[in-house]
């Protein structure tokens, strides 16, 4: 069991590794002057974000980071969920690979 639980983060963690990548690489192409390795990083550090975080991180302000993710968000990149008052973006292919218990894992509780 301790070996398929470590070959499952592995493998989790080359899934995540390609949409990174990818996201990196579709970001530039499809948003270029929106584009940086920072907000990239930004977007993988939890499966959702907000205004306040990219800000918090130096992005920009709360204006101009709000613009980005509604930019990310148009493109297809993130999904935005309201929560209260609070405007959630969500990463939605990062979370469904935290998501995926995968193989015969999910038998066990």
């Amino acid at each position: 069991m301790v070996e398929q639980t470590a070959l499952k983060g592995r493998n989790q963690i080359i899934e995540i590794e390609k949409l990174i990548e990818q996201m990196s690489a579709e970001i530039q192409e499809k948003l270029p002057k929106l584009y940086s390795k920072d907000l990239v990083e930004a977007l993988f550090k939890l499966p959702y974000t907000k205004r306040s975080q990219l800000g918090m991180a130096g992005l920009g302000s709360l204006k101009t980071v709000g613009s980005y993710l509604k930019a990310l968000e148009n493109e297809g990149f993130l999904k935005s969920e309201q929560v209260g008052k609070e405007k959630l973006y969500v990463n939605y292919k990062l979370l469904q690979i935290l998501k995926n218990k995968g193989g015969s894992m999910g038998k066990y509780p």
